[in-house]
């Protein structure tokens, strides 16, 4: 089933494209799953999950950030903040997402969240509302909404809507960057960004098998398929500028071309 690309025309002449899977047949309490892309693959990465939303109760929109795929790119003032590492970038940003979310409610009849505990003492059971997933710096954008007291950019009423609706944060694979660490000064590890030698015109090609290489965790433990309790400095981990196996490597040359933007990511590496 295809899912075309949309656009929702925010204030101040801003588009954010996304595609959706629509809401599961008969449900009156799925939940929406709002994913947010990292830096320089857009949202078309995730694609397949729409076909598998509605067997899990589950709507999925997948949101281009802006700069990407049909989104509104950045003005030279933004870029100028990104520069200079402006708080009020992010208090932006965060506020077209939100603004965003509220129109989604709107126009889509998206049910408002509920919850209820399953039984005594366990865990809340969530129906309903929105999931915000944050993938790589995506998880950056989420936080940016979700991890301030009062951003003076989102209003009351856009606020009072977002309590009713939203339910789950999600960081999928989160990058030291989303939560402002910065690498220990004796970091061994390969940063593409940092790295001067790369040829140009193939930092793109780089910074894809990078990010999308699998690394080999070296307290894995397999028997009980999670982390041993033994921690690893980031001086244990495998810092290869790629692995033998990557994701990117089984796209074809038509699914790179839509789901990969690398001029953009040269300018999210000064963020």
């Amino acid at each position: 089933m295809s899912h075309p690309v949309q656009t929702y025309s925010l204030s101040e002449g801003i588009e954010l494209s996304f595609t959706d899977s629509g809401a599961p047949p008969n449900s009156i309490d799925y939940t929406t799953l709002l994913v947010i892309h990292g830096t320089g693959f857009n949202a078309y990465q995730f694609h397949k999950l729409h076909s598998s939303a509605h067997a899990h109760n589950l709507r999925t929109v997948l949101l281009h950030r802006r700069d990407y795929a049909g989104s509104t790119p950045y003005s030279p003032t933004e870029l100028e903040e990104i520069s200079e590492a402006k708080k009020v970038f992010w208090e932006r940003s965060s506020a077209q997402v939100a603004e965003f979310v509220v129109m989604l409610v709107a126009k889509e009849g998206i049910p408002k969240l509920t919850t209820k505990s399953q039984s005594e003492g366990s865990d809340f059971d969530s129906r309903g509302g929105v999931a915000i997933m944050g993938w790589s710096f995506g998880c950056a954008t989420a936080l940016s909404l979700l991890g301030t007291v009062k951003n003076p950019m989102i209003s009351d009423e856009h606020y009072n809507i977002l309590k009713d609706y939203i339910g789950d944060c999600i960081l999928y694979d989160p990058p030291h960057l989303a939560f402002g660490y910065p690498l220990p000064p004796d970091n061994k590890n390969y940063v593409p960004w940092e790295d001067l030698t790369i040829p140009p015109g193939e930092h793109t090609k780089v910074f894809s098998d990078w990010v999308a290489s699998y690394y080999d965790h070296p307290y894995y433990d397999s028997q009980c398929q999670s982390l041993s309790y033994y921690t690893a400095s980031i001086h244990d981990l495998d810092g290869r500028a790629k692995t033998e196996k990557d994701s990117v490597s089984l796209w074809s040359e038509e699914e790179k071309a839509k789901g990969i933007e690398g001029e953009t990511a040269a300018t999210e590496i000064l963020m």
